[in-house]
C-alpha cells in the first residue's frame, strides 16, 4: 500500500515539477526556431540542459511535447474567450475586450502558431485539435452576432452572414500580430484598428 501511494504521489509531482515546464519551454523555443520536422530530441534536451534520459521522464516522444504546447494555445485561447460581466447588449465592449484578448494571445504565440500551421497538414490528430481550436472561437463569435440581431439587443446591420464575419474578424488577428510584434503598430493601435473593421462590418461604425 505504502509502495503504491509513493508512486501516486511521484507522478504527481513529475507532472507538476519545474523541470517539466523547463523543458515544455526548451520545446517551444526549439520549434519556433526549427520548426518540427527538422527539430529532434537532442535539440531540445540541449537547449534545456539536460540528458535525452531526463527527457524521456517527462515525455514519450518530440510528438507528445509537441501535443502538449499545442493543448496550452488551444487552453489560452479557451480563457481568452472569457468574458467577465460584460452586458450582452454592449457590443463594442464585447468586441473590444475579445478582440484584444485573443490579440494578445497570438502576439505571444505567434512562431508556434505558425509551426502548429504547418504541422497540421501532416498529423491528422494535430490537425483534428488545431481546427477545433479555430472552429470554437469562429462558431463564439457567430453565435452572438445571431444572439444580438435576432433578439433585438443591438441594432445591427450586417454586411455578411454572421459565420463568415467571424472568419475574416478571425483571419485579420493573425496579419495584425505580424505587425504587433515588427513593432510596425502597437496592441492597442491594432486592437482599435480590428474593432473598427468588425464594427462596420456589423453595421454599428
Amino acid at each position: 500500500m505504502e509502495g503504491k501511494g509513493w508512486s501516486t504521489r511521484v507522478d504527481v509531482d513529475r507532472a507538476d515539477s519545474a523541470r517539466r515546464s523547463e523543458l515544455l519551454a526548451a520545446s517551444r523555443r526549439v520549434f519556433e526556431r526549427m520548426g518540427y520536422g527538422a527539430a529532434t530530441v537532442a535539440d531540445i534536451t540541449r537547449e534545456a540542459g539536460v540528458s535525452r534520459a531526463t527527457f524521456y521522464v517527462y515525455f514519450a516522444s518530440k510528438q507528445e511535447v509537441f501535443t502538449v504546447l499545442a493543448e496550452q494555445v488551444r487552453d489560452a485561447f479557451l480563457d481568452a474567450q472569457a468574458l467577465a460581466d460584460i452586458p450582452a447588449d454592449d457590443v463594442e465592449r464585447v468586441f473590444r475586450t475579445t478582440i484584444g484578448a485573443y490579440l494578445d494571445v497570438v502576439v505571444d504565440h505567434l512562431a508556434l502558431i505558425t509551426v502548429l500551421d504547418h504541422q497540421a497538414l501532416e498529423d491528422a490528430e494535430l490537425n483534428a485539435l488545431w481546427s477545433d481550436i479555430q472552429a470554437r472561437a469562429v462558431d463564439r463569435m457567430a453565435r452572438y452576432l445571431t444572439r444580438v440581431s435576432d433578439d433585438g439587443l443591438a441594432p445591427l446591420d450586417l454586411a455578411a452572414r454572421p459565420r463568415s464575419i467571424a472568419l475574416m474578424s478571425g483571419g485579420q488577428t493573425e496579419s495584425f500580430a505580424a505587425l504587433v510584434n515588427a513593432g510596425t503598430v502597437s496592441r492597442d493601435e491594432a486592437v482599435e484598428e480590428m474593432l473598427a473593421i468588425v464594427l462596420r462590418a456589423i453595421g454599428l461604425r
